[in-house]
């Protein structure tokens, strides 16, 4: 789980050096841009170590336990929420700037996906973002493996879950955020 999270916080990061208002785009720049893309996945998948939650709580030996297991891994999935967040906002800002406003929201959606896809092919094929560079031919054949039945339902749902929970995380971050700067004001 921690090295998830290193994981996980890598895109935000990026996205704070990538997207800020000063930026200069050049070779540099798309680099670290293509960087950010291939690490961006880490930050909602670490959503799918939800499977080890059950295990985690079947092993403990009393309900304060199950309770610092719960409250880690909600720490944990709230990280990754957090992270993915910032660095969609960070984008979403950066594309504001740059692009026709009618095509922000495909970027995003499209980004959202791949990241989606991305997520799958990590978690069901197990394969990693460094991936991208030491295996190219075994990702390009991993995601061309993924449309069938059974994976476009589990893609549906998973868009669906990342997309809700990075909803949610931005709006509780936006009244958080709101909330300080009313009790600044004072």
């Amino acid at each position: 789980m921690i090295w998830n999270l290193y994981l996980a916080f890598i895109p935000a990061v990026l996205a704070l050096a990538l997207f800020r208002r000063s930026a200069h785009l050049g070779p540099v720049w798309f680099a670290g841009l293509a960087t950010w893309l291939v690490f961006l996945p880490n930050a909602p998948y670490v959503l799918t170590d939800v499977v080890h939650l059950v295990a985690d709580i079947r092993a403990s030996d009393s309900r304060a336990h199950d309770y610092a297991v719960l409250l880690t891994y909600a720490v944990f999935f709230g990280a990754g929420l957090v992270s993915y967040v910032v660095s969609m906002q960070l984008f979403r800002g950066f594309l504001h700037r740059v692009a026709p406003r009618r095509t922000v929201r495909p970027a995003l959606l499209l980004v959202h996906g791949v990241c989606i896809v991305a997520m799958y092919v990590g978690h069901f094929m197990r394969l990693n973002s460094w991936d991208v560079l030491v295996a190219p031919r075994t990702v390009l054949d991993s995601v061309m493996r993924v449309p069938h039945p059974t994976s476009v339902v589990v893609l549906a749902v998973m868009f669906v879950v990342v997309g809700v929970g990075s909803y949610v995380t931005a709006a509780v971050g936006d009244k958080a955020l709101a909330e300080v700067r009313r009790f600044r004001t004072r």
